[in-house]
């Protein structure tokens, strides 16, 4: 539990120091005359720039020696004192890696309005092979990249046909 504390800590460092530094948005907004939404379009350029900032700051941090901390009770192997008692410094040698995917959503926000969502999700994965401490770890996140919120004209008639129409 303690790698994959260090795992996940580790991933949000990275993401939060990447975000930093690219601050431009990372989706187009464009829109017509009367102000309605024409088209949403995100910048493949700004998002594999983020992808390689945080790849390339999880290949350092998720290999080599590490120190975590474990509680004491942890190390007995007796389960009544699993999670108790003062941290104990723990070396790890770490081999790891990480993959970076973008999605985008559609969500329905209500009459006529529309929700489009981008989420990058980071998966990342550790390995010890210490002789002492042979663990693995898993960790994934969400970290929501851009919200835009798209409305459209609402009808003023509905018909039972499921057409309807602007008076």
């Amino acid at each position: 539990e303690a790698a994959r504390g260090y795992v996940l800590d580790s991933v949000s460092q990275a993401v939060e120091q990447e975000l930093e530094a690219h601050t431009e948005p990372f989706v187009h907004v464009e829109r017509e005359a009367n102000g309605q939404v024409n088209l949403v379009s995100a910048n493949p350029d700004r998002l594999n720039a983020l992808k390689a900032g945080v790849l390339e700051r999880l290949s350092k941090s998720l290999r080599g020696q590490v120190t975590v901390y474990v509680p004491a009770g942890s190390l007995t192997g007796v389960g009544l004192f699993n999670g108790r008692g003062f941290p104990v410094p723990v070396k790890l040698q770490l081999e790891g890696s990480a993959t970076v995917e973008f999605s985008t959503d559609f969500i329905s926000a209500g009459v006529n309005q529309t929700c489009h969502r981008l989420t990058m999700t980071v998966y990342a994965q550790v390995y010890s092979q210490s002789r002492r401490f042979e663990t693995s770890a898993q960790a994934q996140t969400s970290t929501g990249l851009a919200e835009n919120l798209v409305v459209g004209e609402v009808p003023k008639l509905v018909t039972g046909s499921g057409s309807s129409q602007n008076s």
